[in-house]
């Protein structure tokens, strides 16, 4: 029986061979994934990759009748590069459905190829709003999330059950945290707040000193980012004792798992939103941990990157098995008509355009078994991509830039 086949392709050499292996059977499913697997971002990557392999596992290498086959592309976090990628995919690998990409730049520039293409498409972890709103395609769906997604719950959670009306938000300067803050402002302004001042930062900082020294006073503040970035941030806000005066709350990935030991204990306590959390305690989520840990080792925790590969892998199988079929029109049909109830992060199912309708959880950094991780205390349920909002009239609205939408929460905007 034919095995299932991953090939890491980074070279042109690569590529070649990857299509003979490809084109030597024609009752072939073949998934390529792409994602960063070298460069500054293949921590994501990596993670989608591990958890692309684990689904492959549980899968087995039979799809309705077709041997699995899954090929493996490193995008190197390069928008052109992912192009390449693609279309090496389409015209030379007989690739039926693409699983990636991960970050923001390559799923834009994944959508506008595959707009063009035709190919059936799901996007892991790549969050920018228009992949399913302004810009969507039907071939293309969203096993993930958008920016602003968890954060319509955490403003409404802020300004109700923490009790904040005035924040203070410190974010990186480009367009993931412009989405996150949009979404925290429409559900923070709609909960009661009064305001949200914002203070952007150039990536790569590592020194927060003048922006510390001169903060506003508010009921907290905010980082709107992550990576070292952020770490820097966490630790001389604490060293400047700033954070006896304002707490210190996240966006969805300024608590990663994987930036918590450099935190170290003054990390407990923090609270962020995310569609996905280390410390769910479901069976599904459990049982989906000791298998990653099984693959992986328990050192490597599965993070959000490795769920959504995980599952785009599978809504990507499902959808041939529903369809019965390696032809398009039935498959992206299939893809749009996709329910998992037992997913490992919690039920969900695709709206209309296309992006995963799902729990949003605000989560509380603890130590479980050892381990800083981030624990879910409040569950918001059936949270779309638009929030509690009208999609058209949504999508007719600005697209969220570092000026929009607009600080004061009274102002007419938030009224509509």
């Amino acid at each position: 029986m034919k095995k299932l086949t991953t090939i890491a392709i980074g070279s042109a050499s690569a590529l070649a061979i990857a299509s003979f292996v490809t084109h030597a059977d024609d009752n072939t499913l073949r998934v390529g994934v792409i994602g960063p697997t070298s460069g500054v971002f293949s921590f994501f990557g990596e993670q989608q990759r591990m958890g692309v392999e684990l689904a492959m596992e549980e899968i087995g290498d039979q799809v309705a009748g077709y041997d699995l086959e899954v090929t493996f592309y490193d995008s190197q976090g390069d928008p052109e590069v992912t192009v390449d990628r693609l279309r090496a995919m389409d015209s030379r690998d007989d690739v039926d459905i693409v699983v990636g990409p991960v970050l923001g730049s390559t799923g834009l520039a994944g959508l506008e190829w595959a707009g063009g293409s035709g190919m059936p498409t799901v996007i892991s972890y790549s969050a920018p709003e228009d992949i399913t709103m302004r810009d969507r395609v039907d071939n293309v769906v969203r096993a993930g999330w958008t920016g602003a997604q968890p954060m319509f719950a955490f403003g409404e959670y802020v300004a109700e059950e923490l009790g904040h009306e005035d924040i203070v938000m410190v974010g990186q300067d480009y367009s993931f945290p412009y989405d996150q803050l949009g979404g925290f402002m429409r559900g923070f302004c709609a909960a009661g707040g009064n305001s949200v001042e914002r203070i952007w930062h150039p990536l790569d900082t590592a020194d927060y000193s003048s922006i510390l020294a001169t903060l506003p006073d508010g009921d907290a503040v905010m980082y709107n980012g992550a990576g070292s970035d952020g770490i820097a941030f966490f630790q001389q806000y604490h060293d400047f004792g700033i954070d006896q005066r304002m707490p210190l709350i996240g966006g969805s990935n300024f608590f990663a798992v994987g930036d918590l030991p450099e935190m170290g204990e003054q990390a407990k306590g923090g609270v962020s939103a995310l569609q996905y959390a280390e410390g769910l305690e479901t069976d599904n989520f459990i049982a989906f941990r000791d298998a990653f840990w099984d693959m992986h080792g328990e050192d490597t925790m599965p993070l959000a990157p490795a769920e959504h590969g995980y599952v785009a892998l599978k809504m990507a199988v499902n959808a041939v098995e529903e369809a019965e079929s390696l032809d398009r029109e039935p498959v992206i049909a299939a893809l749009r008509d996709t329910e998992m109830e037992d997913a490992p992060r919690g039920p969900f199912h695709l709206d209309e355009y296309g992006n995963p309708v799902q729990n949003i959880y605000i989560n509380e950094v603890k130590e479980v078994d050892g381990r800083l991780v981030n624990v879910p205390i409040e569950t918001y349920e059936e949270v779309s991509q638009f929030g509690p909002y009208d999609p058209e009239e949504y999508m007719a609205s600005d697209s969220y830039s570092r000026d929009f939408p607009p600080d004061d929460c009274s102002d007419d905007f938030y009224q509509q």
